[in-house]
């Protein structure tokens, strides 16, 4: 479980210090300190705070996946992000990493999401799935591919490193298409 990386993180991304979260929730700076060095969590109540506060799903917050701000928090600068293997569009303000997956050796391992406001869902965040990526190093080029663009003020980004994948029915096994 990611939760202590996943809040320093998201922490970062809106630009919070370890204080202002604190007071936020109704902690001290040491308690998040202690949650972002792992050496505890948050209870049940306090995890729904963060939930609110990142606007992730408390499943998003405490699982294994890593979340990536693009930019500052307070620029409301997005980027577009073309899956052409999916065929999907997604603007994005943040992007995050699945946990390794345990398929066989011809599966992928990862996929990636990408995170931004709609309007169009309840909860106010839309989480699109981008790709799936062979392996951690398939996917971390990636993302570093998407910050360099992101950073350097495109306005677009077409995914590299994704591969296409075959779904299977019985147990949804996916196989890489070579």
């Amino acid at each position: 479980m990611n939760i202590g990386q996943n809040i320093m993180n998201l922490r970062k991304g809106e630009k919070l210090s370890q204080e202002q979260l604190a007071e936020k929730i109704g902690v001290t700076r040491q308690t998040i300190s202690n949650w972002e060095l792992d050496e505890s969590s948050p209870d049940l109540k306090q995890g729904k705070e963060l939930s609110k506060i990142f606007n992730v799903s408390l499943d998003d917050l405490t699982g294994d996946s890593t979340f990536e701000y693009l930019g500052e928090a307070d620029n409301n600068r997005k980027i577009t992000i073309i899956s052409s293997i999916e065929n999907v569009i997604a603007t994005c303000d943040k992007i995050q990493s699945s946990s390794k997956y345990r398929g066989g050796k011809d599966s992928p391992q990862y996929a990636l999401f990408g995170i931004g406001e709609s309007n169009g869902t309840v909860f106010g965040v839309n989480n699109t799935f981008l790709g799936w990526y062979e392996d951690k190093e398939q996917i971390s080029k990636e993302i570093m591919g998407i910050k360099e663009a992101f950073m350097s003020g495109i306005q677009s980004y077409e995914l590299k490193y994704n591969v296409e994948v075959e779904k299977k029915l019985m147990g949804m096994k996916l196989i890489i298409k070579k």
